[in-house]
């Protein structure tokens, strides 16, 4: 019953896309009619209201094909009367006599517009059947041609659009000439319209996708169930149905814009029309047919070959009688077809009462196809003015058998599968009475016994094994987890602490040479937004490096006392978090923070962006919106979780933050620390790292995370930091180049890169020490022993030779309380510990800034 369902909401949807959304009653004006043959247009403006109907009192010439020169001449023609178009004028009565279909007719038509409403547009749609309009006094279009006779007019079936300039009085009259010899309705029976010119290229364009949108689908569907009748004969529905869909979708082509004659311009009317005809004709027993084909048993074969017969007949008479004669059938044959389909419904109905597969998605639409049908015939007798709509009644039939047969089709297929494994537990279990029959004719009773009771015991000591076993084998998998996680994880790092050390070393001339020109450019230089731009850039690079650090757990922090309840107030007041509430408009955050500060020691950096991270992830899960909330509190921690060997127990910082979205599955919980796992689209909404770098964050800080997820329930993610004791510092005065210039102070650059030699000597220089310069440890040990110096600026790595530590380490064997800062971009945290300890060192990461250098300096000096 739901699968049916899916071709309505097509249709419809369809139907919405080719016809543009009225404005509100309230808001758009009452649309104007002609009266008197005058259409005043002053307070309808078609750019604003939409396009206008031609409707009203049109002046009514019969029997004369009249030119705007016949109205100009000293005696007017004598007008017949008024003529309320659009309609055709079959059954208008003109001096005591009753119209046909056949003769001639000239209609005319004053507008008077707003000349400030600019160009104009007529859609003028096809008629009876061959007309000439004049705009004022110039021939505007013509289809077909016009005549007094068959035998000087030429028939035609075209959708024209007209442009018009608005004169200065804005008065417009138009001039519509009408002849009809071949068919057996004469008029328009659909009006011509009125839009801005600007808005008549879309309504046309829309107007012909609508029909070939209708057209494809059908022939489309014809073809498959064609090409399904020929893989399978005994199922004739499908060639009843292929015929339907191809006579429908033909017919969708030869009305509205009739856009076969866009594609085949010099198509013949004749041909057009008898095809036309032919599609309405035979639609009605094609339906008795296929629904007989489908339900045989609910159907009368002697009706169904009736309307077959009757069809038959129908065709002939369209393919071989002039048009004029079964045009003029239609009003006859229409209760005919609407029985045919009444019958359709009935049978339809009796199968559904006796619970036939399909048949009551199958009446439920087909009461929709007799709905569009009856539209049809009321339309075409001029009962109503709605348009034609059995095209697209039939695509929803066609759509709604495409979900029977599909699901016959898996129906079918889940017969099959439950009948075989039907059989597969009848042979094995077969196969296992014999089996026992055999034993039992084999063996006595005691030996059976004795059998039984070791087969017993075989059995548990099996199990035993087995659970023995699947327990060596999780412990196994387990372990090999943790090796495989523990082995990403050291790659990991032994990629970032590569990437690092030489990406930084190039970073610090992106960085520092901007920083260094900056001091001597003016404020109006040029030069100073690009300098500017460039330091930014080379900033935002060495973030990202020490992400990868973060993520490997190599890269140096530092820690400072600080209040976790700042972190998250600079976080929400922050640039990243307004433009993720931009993406995430109906996201909202609510927050409930200690009201004592919660001291830390960590990177204000680095938990900035775990805060960042973990809420940013929280909006994703929430795309129909939500709410956040993030709390912190301190808390006594006396058992560490089961898997995290290294928590540590006691006061902890604790903070919360906890979303209602979609959740996480327990598969993906288990791997959502892993580096680059992800579930968003890579390069979109995230690259994996997001999480990692919450997990190596929290590592660093000594502290352990608490998540639990439920699919539907949202996520909450509780991550755990030892309290401190300590305060913060006070904050430093704003740093000024005049308050940390040395006083000719030697500093001695250590370093196996030239130009991080070069660019930390020029920094040296400009901040007012005497820079020298070695390219290795050896070097320096040596220089320092025959030339002492105040301080070295040195380089944690150098390849080839010793490495910084054990520089530093033979310089104070040699010269004790040796003042050292320790610059570099990647190292172990533990070496730079070990050089921190034994010596006066001061660790500088790289790429560094003239600030930062010149603060570590004087921090180092001062010690």
């Amino acid at each position: 019953m739901k699968k049916s369902i899916l071709p309505i909401a097509f249709v419809i949807g369809a139907c919405l896309l080719a016809r543009p959304f009225p404005v509100a009653a309230e808001q758009r004006p009452v649309p104007p009619a002609a009266v008197g043959g005058v259409l005043d247009l002053d307070r309808w403006q078609t750019a604003r209201d939409g396009p206008l109907r031609l409707a009203g009192q049109w002046e009514f010439y019969w029997g004369a094909l009249l030119s705007p020169v016949d109205f100009r001449s000293g005696a007017a023609p004598e007008k017949t009367g008024w003529f309320n178009m659009p309609a055709v004028w079959n059954g208008i009565s003109v001096d005591g006599r009753q119209l046909d279909g056949v003769g001639v007719a000239t209609f005319r038509l004053r507008l008077r517009i707003d000349p400030r409403q600019g160009r104009q547009a007529l859609i003028i749609p096809y008629a009876f059947t061959a007309y000439r309009l004049w705009v004022d006094d110039q021939p505007a279009v013509a289809v077909g041609r016009v005549g007094t006779s068959a035998d000087h007019m030429v028939p035609g079936y075209r959708s024209r659009v007209v442009f018009i300039d608005t004169q200065t009085d804005g008065a417009v009259d138009l001039t519509l000439q009408i002849s009809n010899f071949m068919h057996a309705k004469g008029g328009m029976r659909d009006p011509i319209r009125l839009v801005a010119a600007s808005q008549a290229p879309g309504i046309m364009h829309r107007a012909l996708v609508k029909d070939v949108m209708v057209f494809g689908c059908l022939l489309i569907m014809g073809i498959y169930h064609l090409a399904m009748f020929a893989f399978r004969r005994s199922d004739r529905f499908n060639l009843y149905f292929a015929l339907c869909c191809f006579f429908f979708s033909m017919r969708a082509s030869l009305t509205g814009e009739v856009f076969l004659l866009v594609l085949f311009p010099d198509l013949e009317w004749r041909i057009t029309v008898r095809l036309e005809w032919l599609c309405v004709y035979l639609g009605g027993p094609l339906a008795v047919a296929f629904v007989h084909a489908c339900f045989p048993s609910e159907c009368n074969f002697r009706i169904c070959r009736g309307g077959l017969a009757v069809a038959v007949i129908l065709a002939l008479m369209t393919l071989l009688a002039p048009p004029m004669v079964f045009t003029g059938m239609f009003p006859l044959i229409s209760p005919l077809i609407v029985l045919m389909l009444a019958y359709c419904s009935w049978v339809l109905l009796v199968a559904t009462l006796r619970g036939r597969s399909g048949a009551l998605p199958m009446l439920l639409n087909l009461v929709l196809v007799i709905a569009a049908v009856v539209n049809d015939v009321l339309y075409a007798n001029e009962v109503i003015h709605t348009g034609h709509y059995i095209p697209y009644g039939m695509l929803l039939f066609v759509f709604s058998q495409a979900m029977i047969l599909a699901r016959r089709s898996a129906s079918a297929h889940r017969r099959l599968e439950a009948t075989n494994v039907a059989h597969e537990l009848e042979i094995r279990e077969r196969k296992r009475a014999e089996a026992e029959v055999k034993a039992y004719r084999d063996r006595l009773e005691d030996l059976v016994k004795k059998r039984t009771d070791a087969l017993a015991l075989a059995n548990r000591r099996l199990q035993q094994e087995l659970d023995d076993r699947k327990t060596a084998e999780m412990e196994k998998s387990s372990l090999q987890e943790r090796l495989q996680r523990a082995k990403k994880m050291e790659a990991l790092g032994t990629l970032a602490g590569g990437v690092a050390h030489d990406l930084n070393n190039i970073l610090s001339g992106v960085v520092g040479y901007p920083d260094l020109l900056l001091q001597d450019l003016p404020s109006d230089s040029p030069l100073r937004n690009p300098m500017l731009t460039i330091r930014q850039s080379g900033r935002k690079a060495a973030a990202i490096v020490q992400d990868l650090l973060t993520l490997a757990r190599r890269g140096v922090a530092d820690f400072k006392v600080l209040d976790l309840n700042r972190i998250v107030t600079d976080y929400l007041n922050s640039p990243e978090f307004e433009k993720l509430i931009q993406f995430h408009p109906a996201v909202s955050v609510k927050t409930r923070l200690a009201a004592t500060p919660m001291y830390v020691k960590g990177s204000p950096v680095h938990l900035f962006k775990t805060v960042m991270n973990l809420v940013s992830n929280a909006a994703e899960a929430m795309p129909e919106g939500g709410v956040i909330r993030i709390q912190t509190e301190s808390r006594l921690v006396d058992r560490p979780p089961d898997d995290d060997d290294a928590a540590r127990t006691g006061a902890h910082i604790a903070l919360t933050i906890k979303d209602n979205g979609i959740g996480i599955s327990q598969d993906d919980m288990e791997r959502i620390f892993e580096p680059f796992y992800t579930k968003k689209i890579m390069g979109n909404s995230g690259t994996g790292l997001g999480m990692a770098v919450v997990w190596g964050t929290v590592k660093d800080h000594n502290g352990f995370i608490d998540s639990g997820s439920r699919e539907g329930a949202g996520s909450t993610f509780t991550l755990y930091f030892p309290a401190t004791c300590e305060r913060p510092a006070k904050a430093p005065a704003r740093w000024c180049l005049g308050n940390h210039r040395g006083k000719g102070e030697t500093v001695l650059v250590v370093d196996d890169v030239a130009e991080q030699r070069d660019l930390a000597s020029a920094m040296l220089t400009k901040l007012g020490y005497r820079a020298e310069a070695v390219s290795s440890g050896e070097a320096a040990v040596d220089h320092v022993a025959r030339r002492p110096v105040e301080l070295l600026l040195l380089d944690m790595i150098m390849d080839p030779g010793i490495d910084g530590l054990e520089t530093y380490q033979r310089i104070l064997e040699s010269t004790p309380g040796q003042r050292a800062v320790i610059a570099s971009g990647y190292a172990e945290t533990a070496r730079i510990r070990e050089a921190q300890r034994i010596g006066f060192a001061t660790y500088l990461k790289k790429p560094y800034e003239l600030e930062s250098l010149a603060k570590a300096i004087r921090a180092t000096l001062a010690k």
